[in-house]
């Protein structure tokens, strides 16, 4: 009887291990999806990634280097994950993804030369990966524009079709003429500039800051907060773009919080052509609050001033956690020359455009300028990005405004037509 219970227990025991051994193999986190953003491979995680989870090494070929990745605790979603990725064969030969071990997935980029890799994460459950240069264009405004432009050769070379007769000619012209003519006075009346008009209709992103929990600045009495003030603006500037004939998305049309990884997100899936992140300024010191007063707009890059940091530490503050801000360092190392100065004259537009109409009808509106500086909100966007600071809500004077329709209409315009300026000026560069 001894004997077959333990014989009874033995065969139980090795049951239970045979069950539970898949539980121990499993791996806690899964790499669902790869996508390809610009010039970088973009990671979705299950589940948070720890930075103790990524090693990274080199191995240097003949004719070839492979960049590997293993990510550690990770099971691969699919094994067709990287099949859709569409890149550049000549700066990157292959991106493959595999189940390296039973808890190590491991990621292999493959180049026919070296360039400066980097890597980092985009939010908890996001890793970005860098590319080669030119290994996948901009989307949005830059793509389009360039598929616009080839198609101008085909139209002309099919264009034997027969002539309409004189009466049908002269009647077409004159309703063309009419809709021409409406929509040049449309654009005048709101955009008071005749001479802006757009060859397609742009998708604009626009990001009222912080929301829900986060206020945002709030001003010395606490009655003034920012996120109530921007979010107004936000509308009155979607109104004015729907009105030129954009397509405007926003990334909160109410009160609620989003984190501040998502917007760019959201920006990228909606293919915008303008990233717009709208806030309001503020100052600590109550003994400057009455000085301190401005219009400024900035664009992603290292910040060149002690001005430029304070600002982007104060709207980085709900985001930088752990190891956030060496992610920003090395992703700000791997911004194109281009993308900062496309984004630098975005800003300029936008920020020339604010001060002119304000200053037809406010004395004593401030151009704080337009600065470079590291903001997270604008990491990510594979589009021309800025983000505007309306005023600061800790001076008496530009508080009220902030809180006066009358002022964030005419603001609000203001920006609106700074895009259209801007967006006008690059399809002509493009021609």
């Amino acid at each position: 009887m001894g004997s077959k219970g333990s014989l009874f227990r033995s065969v139980w025991l090795a049951l239970c291990l045979l069950f539970l051994l898949p539980l121990t193999v499993e791996a806690s986190n899964r790499l669902d999806r790869i996508e390809m953003g610009y010039d970088r491979l973009i990671l979705h995680f299950s589940r948070p990634l720890e930075r103790s989870a990524v090693r990274h090494f080199v191995l240097q070929g003949k004719s070839s280097v492979r960049y590997v990745f293993d990510f550690s605790d990770t099971r691969l979603g699919s094994r067709s994950i990287t099949r859709g990725l569409k890149y550049s064969s000549s700066r990157v030969r292959s991106i493959r993804a595999s189940q390296y071990r039973k808890r190590t997935v491991r990621l292999v980029i493959e180049t026919p030369e070296p360039y400066a890799i980097g890597h980092y994460p985009l939010s908890e459950r996001n890793y970005a990966v860098v590319l080669p240069k030119g290994t996948n264009s901009i989307k949005g405004l830059f793509a389009s524009l360039s598929k616009r432009k080839t198609k101008g050769p085909q139209r002309k070379a099919n264009s034997q079709t027969p002539k309409p007769s004189a009466k049908t000619a002269k009647s077409t012209k004159k309703k063309s003429a009419k809709k021409a003519d409406a929509k040049r006075a449309t654009g005048s009346k709101l955009m008071g500039e005749p001479g802006i008009h757009l060859k397609r209709r742009y998708t604009v992103i626009l990001d009222p800051g912080h929301g829900g929990h986060d206020s945002g600045a709030l001003d010395p009495s606490r009655r003034y907060q920012e996120k109530r003030a921007i979010l107004a603006i936000a509308h009155w500037v979607r109104r004015h773009l729907k009105a030129m004939g954009f397509r405007v998305l926003m990334t909160r049309s109410n009160d609620r919080f989003i984190k501040l990884h998502h917007r760019t997100r959201y920006a990228n899936r909606k293919h915008g052509d303008i990233f717009v992140s709208i806030h309001a300024n503020a100052v600590g010191r109550l003994s400057r609050a009455r000085k301190v007063r401005g219009i400024e707009t900035y664009y992603l890059s290292p910040a060149r001033s002690a001005r430029a940091r304070r600002v982007a530490a104060k709207e980085n503050s709900i985001a930088f956690k752990k190891y956030y801000k060496d992610s920003m360092n090395v992703y700000l190392q791997t911004l194109t020359r281009s993308k900062i100065v496309l984004s630098n004259k975005l800003a300029l537009d936008v920020q020339r455009s604010m001060l002119q109409d304000l200053r037809k009808h406010y004395r004593g509106v401030v151009d704080g300028g337009v600065r470079p500086a590291p903001f997270w909100v604008l990491v990510g966007a594979e589009m021309p990005a800025i983000l505007v600071e309306t005023g600061y809500i800790t001076h008496p004077t530009e508080k009220k405004r902030l809180y006066d329709a009358r002022y964030e209409d005419i603001l609000a315009k203001g920006i609106a037509k700074g895009i259209a300026r801007f967006l006008a000026n690059r399809e002509r560069e493009m021609e």
